[in-house]
């Protein structure tokens, strides 16, 4: 029998899974390595699986790989990501060398959405968007069937969209105002903390960010479930930007259906979905699409590498020469 490895790249977790050409058949979660060279990860992406997954190595045909941008899509290299502390993370050419096989690579929110209409709530559709809010906050857009990729290969890096022009609220890439600034999971107690100080505000979440430097996204949700006042200013805050960014998604993409990822979004879409949904016709100059959380969970991007290894698209291997 064939068999396919998906690998989703995360900032904070790395999952990997054995696939039939349809669905996955085993998968394991790992933290993100965070030191070594710029072949770190690809070794240890290889030493897992080969760990996880020795039985089916033999018969594995090809690699996807969703992966954290930004990306020289050509070379299939992570180039600086923002939350990960490397200036390159290498993928195609050692993955290729150590499975001996083909790999393809693409950004994390891309390949979910290519995931999503091969095997996801995008399969009726030529026109999708996935967006994911997550440790950082990205999506993968399908126009007329297309899977949009860019020069470089970020022609979705929607988190680098202006959501504030004002702010003096720094994003992880360097910039001010950006969507992920505000809503990525990685920025919210840093967005909680600088809340604080520019209002004057005391608060239980207030105290506990000062004890808890390593406090994350979490930690805030919880205590705005609480009642906590910092939480609920946190949480607007995040809703505000998201339906911004969101409305901007919309006008420029016109597309038929988005799916809403990613572990922040998932884990707390009993407060986030109506409140950012809500009133969002408002901001768009072309109908609403159909808005509806991933059927996948977790699994988008894994999903999203399964269909890159059995379904590349065209685009992407005219870019990598596979």
């Amino acid at each position: 029998m064939k068999y396919y490895i998906a690998i989703d790249l995360g900032a904070s977790k790395t999952r990997i899974a054995v696939c039939s050409k349809d669905s996955i058949i085993k998968k394991i979660v790992e933290a993100t390595p965070k030191h070594g060279d710029e072949y770190a990860i690809a070794k240890f992406i290889w030493e897992s699986t080969r760990k996880s997954f020795s039985e089916y190595i033999e018969d594995i045909v090809a690699v996807g790989v969703a992966s954290i941008g930004p990306l020289d899509i050509k070379r299939g290299v992570a180039v600086n990501p923002t939350n990960l502390p490397f200036k390159e993370i290498k993928l195609l050419e050692p993955l290729t060398k150590y499975f001996n096989t083909k790999v393809v690579v693409a950004n994390d929110a891309m390949a979910a959405a290519w995931g999503e209409k091969h095997y996801g709530l995008g399969k009726p559709f030529r026109n999708l968007v996935y967006l994911t809010l997550s440790t950082g906050v990205g999506a993968g857009v399908i126009v007329d069937g297309h899977l949009l990729i860019g020069k470089e290969g970020n022609a979705h890096e929607v988190g680098h969209i202006i959501v504030d022009f004002n702010s003096e609220l720094e994003c992880g890439c360097g910039g001010r105002g950006h969507w992920e600034a505000f809503a990525g999971g990685i920025n919210i107690p840093r967005v909680a903390r600088w809340i604080a100080v520019k209002h004057g505000i005391s608060s239980d979440l207030f105290d506990f960010l000062l004890k808890h430097p390593e406090a994350s996204a979490k930690d805030v949700f919880e205590y705005y479930r609480r009642g906590d006042p910092l939480g609920v200013l946190v949480v607007d805050l995040y809703v505000k930007a998201s339906r911004a960014g969101i409305a901007s998604i919309i006008n420029i993409y016109d597309p038929e259906i988005l799916l809403i990822g990613g572990g922040v979004f998932l884990n707390n879409q009993d407060i986030l979905f109506e409140k950012i949904v809500n009133g969002l016709e408002n901001d768009i100059v072309t109908s609403m699409p159909i808005i509806k959380p991933t059927g996948f969970g977790d699994d988008a991007g894994l999903y999203g590498a399964l269909a890159l290894a059995v379904n590349p698209p065209r685009e992407l291997l005219e870019e990598q020469g596979v």
